[in-house]
């Protein structure tokens, strides 16, 4: 039998670079014997039936917005993907898109947005660690009515379970090389100028990723383990 292939979807950007946007979930396959399959929206991806899960990365878009081009695809395909068994993962935006394909709702946060590290409130220590997380969104969602809450902050809700499928508003996946791609696509932009009005200086928003970036790895991969066991990836807890 072959590893467990899973799925990694970026937005509006190359495979090299989703791979480089999927940070410390990389690191947690290549540990635990999965293999990433890097893919983007709005391009070929495998069909849903040849895999064994699927994790949504971060986006600039709303997962909202039915006038983004390659979001009704994306939204088909993940349909496709439950439909067949296959366990969802969302980071961020995949968290948002996963509330909607579930029977929640991705909306704006009219201004409940969070931007930097911070901590949360968690239900489920042993899944959700209370942080801090690196939170970077100007949209949030309504949970499944089915889901399991596991985690909430101030503003928003941060984490829910639904059988297999997990979401979460945070990146788990953040690293010093993902930040970067992140302020590459942020300069020159109306968000640049924003920057200072959200309280983000990005020097130190890249000092502080890489203090935590050791202690973030390590909740993020007690985070995808827990995702793992109960997506069949790891079917033997002796593998941890």
């Amino acid at each position: 039998m072959g590893a467990p292939r899973m799925l990694v979807i970026g937005h509006e950007v190359s495979p090299e670079t989703a791979l480089v946007q999927a940070g410390t979930l990389v690191g947690w396959a290549a540990e635990h014997g999965v293999e990433i399959v890097p893919g983007v929206a709005g391009g070929a991806l495998p069909a849903p039936e040849t895999l064994d899960a699927i994790a949504v990365l971060g986006s600039a878009e709303g997962a909202w917005d039915d006038d983004v081009p390659w979001l009704a695809d994306e939204i088909a395909y993940l349909h496709a993907a439950v439909d067949v068994g296959v366990p969802l993962l969302g980071f961020c935006f995949g968290g948002q898109l996963l509330a909607r394909v579930l029977g929640g709702t991705a909306h704006a946060a009219d201004g409940r947005h969070e931007n930097g590290w911070r901590e949360i409130t968690t239900v489920a220590p042993e899944i959700v660690s209370p942080g801090p997380w690196m939170e970077f969104h100007f949209d949030t969602f309504t949970p499944p009515p089915q889901a399991e809450v596991l985690a909430t902050s101030e503003r928003c809700t941060q984490a829910f379970r639904e059988g297999a499928h997990l979401g979460v508003q945070f990146h788990p996946e953040i690293t010093p090389a993902e930040l970067e791609t992140w302020i590459a696509r942020w300069t020159g932009t109306p968000l640049e100028a924003r920057l200072p009005e959200l309280g983000v200086d990005p020097e130190a928003l890249r000092a502080e990723t890489a203090a935590r970036a050791e202690e973030s790895r390590a909740a993020s991969w007690v985070l995808f383990d827990a995702f793992a066991e109960r997506a069949g990836l790891l079917p033997d807890p002796a593998v941890r």
